[in-house]
């Protein structure tokens, strides 16, 4: 019984890695806005000591789509440098940070119905050669305007 104990807390460990679990929220769990408006979609970020270096990067996936990276924001040495995805060059895509709140936002202005989707936020450790991991709760969705 102990071996397996130890063995347990052994995988454990490796699992974890020696960090801390990084939580992801966003807090609106629908958001619907009118053609040509802008939305704003808020991440709030817990778990990472250094929000300043931290890669934030924002997904979106439209039913029947894979998921698609939009762009993500490095925070690296506080210069807040964006890189878009090429696919999403000349978009309406911006990030901004909250450092002291350790919230990332995404804006996305000047909304056509091809923006409908699902959008969400991740968190890339640039320490780590690991896959980045999507933990994020009450994931908002940006839905197309209604015609009345």
């Amino acid at each position: 019984m102990s071996r397996r104990l130890a063995v347990l807390v052994v995988l454990l460990s490796l699992l974890s890695n020696g960090q801390a679990q990084v939580l992801l929220q966003q807090r609106q769990p629908s958001l619907t806005k009118r053609t040509s408006s802008t939305a704003v979609i808020d991440c709030k970020v817990e778990g990472i000591d250094d929000f300043q270096d931290a890669y934030i990067h924002w997904y979106r996936h439209i039913p029947s789509r894979a998921p698609e990276r939009l762009l993500y924001r490095m925070f690296y040495i506080s210069t807040g440098t964006t890189a878009v995805d090429e696919i999403f060059q000349g978009r309406t895509y911006t990030i901004e940070r909250v450092s002291r709140q350790k919230i990332c936002t995404l804006t996305i202005k000047n909304i056509a119905p091809d923006v409908a989707a699902t959008y969400y936020c991740a968190y890339w450790d640039s320490h780590y050669s690991r896959n980045p991991a999507i933990t994020s709760t009450n994931t908002p969705s940006v839905a197309q305007p209604q015609t009345v």
